[in-house]
């Protein structure tokens, strides 16, 4: 059986309690409805990233309507590429039960957009943005403990290839509530985790710049959407969406 994140969508009958991601508080933020008419923008489905392992957990959040917008609240702006995949953090975030794996993406920054230079933890120009890791895979043979995660780095490396330009709305993490089973693999010296919303990640999809589709980008966490959101939509490749970003004043 696999236990997967947001609330343990669960393929028997066990449910566990989910885990807030980090966009969450202890009281729920309040959640904007897009009440446009317009007709909903569907993204693409032909390119080469498989971007559900991106998207297990789900999170109320404001809904922010253009990338400058979103940039003006967040602490780090950042266009790269993939740089990797590691193993993050395991959390005991379960009492009695799976360990919560994190994953971590390594990006490195080429375009810093704000708060890149006057942020030490962004050592050598690289962000390791956390991501849940996904399910986890039930063996009542063995402990709780150690029932085996379902996706390896290496299979994120697979959905989302180093090389992917990425763009990023983060800052870093705060510390952990749930104790540290295991750190996973070693950051680089003074480096710390970064994290990003459900609308902080912006990819260009190599599969949809290969096939020179009109609009190359997509959403990480969550599709990239019209309506009220249709700012997001405006630039159509990542160096558009760079330039737009640089003409609001974001640009290090």
């Amino acid at each position: 059986m696999k236990l997967r994140r947001a609330g343990f969508l669960v393929a028997s009958v066990l449910v566990l309690g989910g885990c807030a991601t980090t966009e969450r508080s202890s009281a729920m933020p309040s959640v904007q409805a897009d009440t446009t008419q317009a007709k909903p923008y569907v993204e693409p489905s032909n390119g080469s990233l498989k971007l559900s392992a991106l998207r297990t957990s789900e999170a109320d959040y404001e809904i922010i309507y253009s990338p400058e917008a979103l940039a003006e609240k967040k602490q780090i702006v950042a266009a790269g590429v993939v740089d990797g995949w590691q193993q993050g953090p395991i959390l005991n975030s379960f009492p009695g039960g799976p360990l919560d794996y994190r994953v971590l993406m390594r990006v490195r920054i080429t375009h810093p957009l704000k708060g890149v230079k006057g942020t030490p933890s962004l050592r050598g120009n690289i962000a390791f943005i956390e991501f849940d890791q996904g399910a986890v895979i039930r063996d009542d043979s063995v402990p709780v403990e150690q029932w085996k995660i379902e996706r390896s780095p290496a299979d994120f490396e697979k959905s989302i290839p180093t090389g992917t330009r990425v763009l990023l709305f983060g800052s870093e993490r705060p510390p952990y509530e749930q104790s540290v089973y295991d750190p996973g693999d070693p950051l680089t010296d003074g480096a710390k985790i970064m994290a990003v919303g459900p609308q902080g990640l912006v990819l260009e999809d190599p599969g949809l710049v290969q096939l020179r589709a009109e609009r190359t980008l997509v959403g990480g966490r969550e599709p990239l959407k019209g309506g009220r959101r249709a700012a997001w939509l405006e630039p159509k490749t990542m160096d558009q969406m760079i330039d737009r970003l640089k003409k609001h004043g974001f640009s290090e």
